[in-house]
């Protein structure tokens, strides 16, 4: 009887995890290439919040939990951290111990923990110079030297946030208004049908690949004096002038009637990107009184589409100002397209027209279309031998009608010294290191236009009747 008894002292220590061989759960391991497993990539806080309370104590926003997974057979140890990328914003509770980072967590193989994330921000601060629309940060996980790390975000302003949404226009037709910043976090969609109104002196911030997809109408009515605005949701320090915070604005095929006047769109990727042929009399967009600037790739880009541009101004572009592809019928008349920053590394001329025919993916050609354009009293000034190309591609249709004519080019195309056009003569702007592109009183470009029935310039200042300046500044 006594020997039974050891022995079933030997099988309660050995399940009991003294011996480890019955429980290879248990038994660590040292693979570099072991992996996590995460219940979310992202933990996005889009609940409203409220004001902090006296101590600055009260989380402002709903627990969330993200749960991290041993997927393998056996045990690992792992660091967990908040990369502190935005401050005290959040605060983690790691499998019961309320810390932003613990070290050799231990996690059974197959098993799993939960992390609790609170998330602190004042949002009744407005100054978007003090507080970001939207904060991120990151856990880290150190596994086996292996790091991985899920994202943290969440809004950091009082503002109108919209989160991947197609808008709704079952009510009628949509209309913002200034007041609350507008923030896009991720793409929205203006669907078919559907007309978007935005009043003078809106403010529309997109997050970083966000993008403003418009299948319907866009209809937007700046001013002078309160243009609307496009821009990233950082705009406090060294973001303000950064590129490529966001994707931009394209008009999808078969959208029609867009209108964009007295705009201001400003760093990010492609400006405005308009996609096929009208599907009314009417272009597929007009472009008045504009200032597009600090593009990391195109100011505006048409493909076989029609675009009227009128008095704008596109600077700053990191290979293109105006890109009219795959053919199509494109009017620039007074417009201001530059790029003298060396940030850049541009490669291309800042204007190409180009009557390529459009491929397939195995190259094959599937359409052709016409290209004609009108480009008239416009400066095309950059650091480029040549600013504008018309390239006539072999298998594109023949270019229909063009006119080029009392502009002021940067160009080694002789054939452009005619027409009223100046060549190679620096257009003496006023300030370009502070983005000031109005003309000097001796700029070359001062009353040598012509009458193209633009009576006012982007100051909305009067142009002289018979010789007005070239550029959109009188």
């Amino acid at each position: 009887m006594k020997t039974l008894k050891y022995f079933f002292i030997f099988i309660a220590l050995a399940c009991s995890g003294i011996f480890h061989a019955c429980r290879p759960e248990e038994e660590f391991t040292n693979d570099p290439s072991v992996r996590l497993s995460f219940s979310a990539d992202t933990v996005l806080f889009d609940t409203v919040f409220s004001p902090l309370d006296s101590q600055r104590l009260r989380p402002l926003s709903v627990t969330k939990q993200l749960r991290v997974t041993n997927t393998n057979k056996n045990a690992v140890k792992v660091n967990i951290r908040l990369a502190g990328m935005a401050g005290t914003t959040y605060r983690l509770n790691i499998d019961g111990v309320p810390a932003n980072a613990v070290y050799g967590k231990e996690i059974l193989g197959k098993d799993s923990l939960i992390i609790f994330i609170q998330c602190y921000i004042d949002t009744t601060q407005n100054d978007t110079a003090v507080n970001p629309f939207i904060k991120t940060d990151e856990i880290v996980f150190e596994t086996n030297g292996n790091k991985q790390s899920v994202v943290l975000t969440a809004w950091g302003q009082n503002a109108n946030y919209l989160n991947n949404t197609v808008l709704n226009c079952n009510a009628g037709n949509l209309r913002w208004s200034p007041g609350k910043p507008i923030v896009i976090y991720d793409s929205i969609l203006v669907p078919e049908g559907c007309t978007l109104t935005i009043d003078a002196g809106t403010r529309i911030h997109s997050y970083n690949k966000s993008c403003l997809l418009v299948a319907g109408t866009l209809i937007v009515n700046g001013t002078y004096e309160n243009p609307v605005v496009f821009e990233g949701t950082r705009i406090d320090g060294d973001y303000k002038d950064l590129s490529n915070q966001w994707i931009g604005i394209r008009f999808l095929p078969r959208s029609k009637d867009n209108i964009i006047q007295y705009a201001i769109i400003r760093n990010g990727f492609v400006g405005i990107e308009v996609d096929s042929q009208p599907v009314t009399a009417n272009p597929n967009l007009r472009l008045r009184n504009c200032k597009i600037n600090n593009m990391a790739a195109v100011g505006v880009v048409g493909y076989s589409s029609q675009i009227e541009a009128i008095n704008n101004e596109i600077t700053n572009c990191g290979q293109f100002g105006f890109f009219g592809a795959i053919g199509g019928n494109y009017t620039l008349i007074h417009n201001t397209i530059a790029s003298i920053n060396s940030s850049f590394n541009r490669q291309n001329p800042l204007v190409v027209f180009d009557n390529s025919p459009f491929l397939n993916s195995d190259r094959q050609i599937v359409a052709r279309y016409l290209l004609t354009f009108t480009l008239v009293n416009n400066i095309v000034w950059g650091g480029l031998d040549e600013e504008l190309l018309i390239n006539n591609n072999p298998d594109g249709l023949p270019p229909g009608n063009i006119a080029i004519q009392n502009n002021l080019l940067r160009t080694k195309q002789t054939g452009l010294t005619s027409s009223g056009n100046i060549v190679n003569r620096d257009p003496l702007f006023e300030n370009v290191a502070k983005l000031n592109y109005k003309l000097k009183a001796t700029s070359p470009a001062k009353a040598r236009g012509i009458n193209a029935g633009v009576s006012s310039d982007l100051g909305n200042n009067p142009r002289a009747v018979t010789a007005p300046s070239i550029g959109c500044w009188e």
